[in-house]
């Protein structure tokens, strides 16, 4: 690649780069202009919506910890039963 072509490049990325700015500002400002709501409205709306996905999250997390620890409690149960008859086993054999 010859140094013009490597400016071209370099040319093109940046006006590509200069372009995605411009959108992104001119997006913004309409945004703000036909917001359907105030900014304190919104900041209300997004709390709230937070507010809710938190709370279900909290509820989705005690659920699965409750699933895992009645999990874990079987299955040291189960080792627990296991190893009861290994031993029990063990001491008939030696008896």
């Amino acid at each position: 690649m010859s140094v013009a072509e490597k400016e071209g490049f370099m040319n093109d990325a940046g006006r590509k780069g200069v372009a995605l700015l411009t959108g992104l500002g001119i997006g913004l400002g309409l945004a703000l202009l036909f917001a359907p709501r105030s900014g304190e409205e919104t900041r209300e709306w997004i709390s709230d919506a937070a507010g809710q996905k938190l709370y279900l999250l909290r509820c989705r997390s005690r659920r699965s910890m409750k699933r895992l620890l009645d999990k874990g409690e079987d299955t040291f149960a189960d080792i627990l039963r296991s190893g009861k008859t290994v031993l029990e086993s063990m001491a008939a054999k030696l008896d």
